[in-house]
């Protein structure tokens, strides 16, 4: 048996707009309505893309830092020398210190 779960959201919001010039390129308005229920705000990044004839408009989410996404249930790195992370290593290395041994693996 396969489920599918479907967004919120109502796939028959039939909307009409027109072909607006903006500069030297074309836009269209979307209605306030479709922008809400997106979740779509002034200056969000989205990527256009063309599926099966349609113009598909999709939010591009931020980075908010390394272990995001599919990620953001692992655990900060640990070094092999011991319990600290990346940016003291590199704290360490800018500030001149060399003294470690390279580990055998």
């Amino acid at each position: 048996m396969i489920a599918l779960s479907l967004p919120a959201y109502s796939f028959n919001m039939l909307k009409t707009g027109n072909i607006i010039k903006i500069g030297n390129s074309r836009g269209v308005i979307i209605p306030s309505s479709i922008l809400k229920t997106l979740s779509l705000k002034e200056k969000d990044e989205v990527r256009l893309t063309i599926k099966d004839d349609a113009l598909v408009v999709k939010k591009i989410e931020p980075v908010t830092g390394p272990f995001t996404g599919a990620f953001a249930e692992l655990a900060p790195w640990k070094d092999a020398w011991g319990e600290r992370d990346s940016a003291e290593i590199e704290e360490e290395l800018r500030a001149g210190g060399g003294t470690r041994e390279i580990p055998e693996i």
